[in-house]
């Protein structure tokens, strides 16, 4: 398999952790490539006016390199450098059977933020309650399978890690070209989400997820250039690392415990108005009532 993850070349930390963890788990053709800047850009984008903000361009940039350097023919797994990968990826990505399934699709997300909607959720949930391992001993990375899911609908935002597949070799550099050329309007996955609703691209999410961002990734985002709420950070990575096929909680020296991570959130009311208060209290039992297994 090959494919890059993007750093910065400040971002000295963050290559080092990655480069460990694509050896252990021995994906030896993924290699580094070099985010681009924000002091590469063309003036115009660093306006104030600007659709998106330098770093948001920036990394579009990036993106859109890394898929340009995709040798033709096979899948190319792109990945940003906070991603945490599934021990569960390199078998999957070893089959042949596995990866003809995802022939008819542009693009597999290994993993995303989907959209706050009860039938997205439910697959992901219905996903990883079919392939997480039934030992409740087992590490969760001991899966028995993986679900394709139909990215439309599903699919929110998020690019830390894709696999690009020969179909989506040849349709989605002229895309992303068309794209940059008109500013770009949106940032990288943003644009991704406009090609999949508009239906310009097809694209799966794999469930359960075979990567995720660290849960402290938001909060240290090197895309700081945008308004971003602490909430919405810490909810959303949990959500993410909830249907991980991985450790729910990251090694004690790096990353919070996911609980305490969303303490603060978790039980707070969240708002002053008691109907849209009760509207989440509705929601939420419906949602558990509509998961649970059929008896």
């Amino acid at each position: 398999m090959n494919g890059r993850f993007i750093n910065l070349q400040a971002s000295t930390e963050r290559r080092e952790a990655m480069e460990v963890q694509l050896r252990a788990l021995g994906l030896q053709g993924i290699g580094r490539l070099e985010a681009t800047d924000t002091h590469s850009l063309p003036t115009h984008a660093t306006w104030p006016n600007a659709p998106v903000s330098p770093r948001e361009h920036a990394c579009f940039l990036s993106h859109a390199r890394a898929i340009d350097s995709a040798p033709p023919g096979g899948f190319f797994l792109v990945l940003e450098d906070d991603a945490l990968l599934s021990r569960a990826l390199p078998p999957l990505l070893g089959q042949p059977d596995a990866l003809a399934q995802l022939e008819g699709f542009d693009l597999v997300f290994l993993e995303c933020m989907p959209s706050i909607a009860a039938p997205g959720l439910l697959a992901l949930w219905q996903g990883l309650r079919k392939h997480l391992p039934h030992d409740a001993g087992a590490p969760r990375d001991a899966i028995g399978g993986i679900e394709i899911l139909d990215a439309r609908g599903l699919y929110n935002w998020g690019a830390v890690a894709y696999l690009v597949t020969p179909r989506g070799q040849r349709t989605l550099p002229p895309l992303l070209r068309e794209a940059l050329a008109a500013g770009p309007a949106l940032a990288f996955d943003m644009t991704l989400g406009a090609l999949l609703h508009g239906e310009r691209i097809r694209a799966a999410v794999l469930a359960p997820f075979l990567a995720t961002p660290t849960l402290r990734s938001h909060a240290q985002s090197t895309i700081d250039d945008r308004p971003r709420a602490a909430e919405n950070d810490a909810l959303a990575g949990a959500l993410r690392r909830l249907f991980f096929a991985g450790p729910l909680d990251g090694p004690a020296h790096d990353e919070p415990k996911l609980d305490a991570h969303v303490g603060a959130y978790r039980h707070a009311p969240l708002t002053q108005d008691p109907q849209l208060q009760l509207l989440a209290d509705l929601m939420a039992q419906l949602f558990v009532i509509a998961a649970r297994p059929a008896r």
